[in-house]
């Protein structure tokens, strides 16, 4: 560890929009879903506890986010890694909170648990829904991470799930009511389901 309080850096959200999409067939972050586009969606979820969000990657998103801040991901390094290297090393003093512009179903509640679970001796956040893995996106990275991404890069690795095991790096089970979240909406199988969800959700709280 580094002594350094992490849970004092400001956090900040980087939405990574940098996929090709193939499954979608088109930008994931100009898809509707319940009315708005993910990309909105997400962004207004990371708000509830980010006070900045930063675009990351070159793809698409709608009017409404096209004056955010944007950052292309580290060159040469693909995948959420490269928007990690860039975001983490251009703002080196920010806790960045990063997050797919495919987790449409993300909430402000899920984005304050999260934040909640800052703690001095946890420098990355990676939130486990199953025995099988972790998720590296909707997940902190606080400063202190830095050199772990710069040398999973360097050892030729590329998905973020490789941190989990490192010492710092807490795995936390989201509440099952929460957990919905963590949903990749990556084709559209999974946009249906999630539509039908949101339908619910609204069935089960409009007044009877």
């Amino acid at each position: 560890m580094t002594g350094i309080l992490n849970s004092r850096a400001p956090l900040v959200a980087g939405l990574l929009v940098g996929g090709a999409s193939r499954r979608m067939g088109r930008a994931k972050a100009l898809v509707e879903l319940g009315g708005r586009t993910l990309g909105e969606r997400v962004a207004a979820a990371v708000a509830a506890v980010a006070a900045e969000v930063v675009l990351l990657g070159a793809g698409a998103v709608p009017a409404s986010l096209a004056g955010l801040p944007r950052l292309a991901d580290r060159a040469g390094v693909g995948g959420p890694l490269g928007a990690a290297l860039a975001a983490l090393a251009a703002r080196p003093d920010r806790a960045w909170l990063l997050v797919a512009c495919d987790q449409g179903l993300a909430t402000a509640s899920a984005c304050r648990w999260l934040a909640g679970e800052r703690a001095e001796d946890r420098i990355a956040i990676l939130p486990r829904r199953s025995p099988a893995g972790v998720e590296p996106l909707l997940a902190i990275y606080e400063p202190a991470s830095l050199p772990l991404l710069e040398a999973l890069c360097a050892g030729g690795g590329r998905s973020l799930q490789a941190l989990a095991m490192l010492p710092g790096v807490a795995t936390p089970a989201p509440p099952p009511g929460l957990a919905s979240a963590w949903t990749s909406i990556d084709d559209p199988e999974t946009l249906a389901a999630a539509e039908r969800q949101l339908a619910r959700v609204k069935d089960e709280t409009r007044p009877a």
